[in-house]
């Protein structure tokens, strides 16, 4: 079990949210910082609806991607007031088998 899933952990933002599966959320940015108390990182996701954070290794991953930034700018480059649609789900990790959080640009199958 990871430390995300036992403590509620403080990120800059007082007010960030979790992300869990299912949610949909419209990205404007993202930011990879360092939580000392974990040594860990945290993935800080700024939404249209505030901001989402995660400590999911490939939705850090992902947030350090620069392929990701680069859709999340070109998007708020046509539409400041937008962003990225994403779907946060849930995908099996090919070395660990563990059940883990990604984020998608595609809404998911039914």
């Amino acid at each position: 079990m990871l430390v995300s899933e036992v403590l509620d952990i403080e990120t800059s933002g007082s007010n960030s949210v979790k992300l869990e599966a299912g949610d949909k959320i419209t990205v404007q940015g993202f930011l990879v910082k360092h939580v000392e108390s974990t040594d860990a990182d945290v993935a800080e996701i700024k939404t249209t609806e505030g901001l989402r954070h995660s400590f999911g290794k490939a939705v850090i991953g992902q947030a350090k991607s620069d392929y990701w930034k680069d859709v999340v700018e070109k998007c708020l480059d046509k539409d400041a007031s937008d962003g990225l649609d994403v779907w946060v789900v849930e995908k099996i990790a090919e070395g660990t088998g563990r059940t883990m959080l990604s984020l998608s640009m595609f809404p998911p199958k039914s």
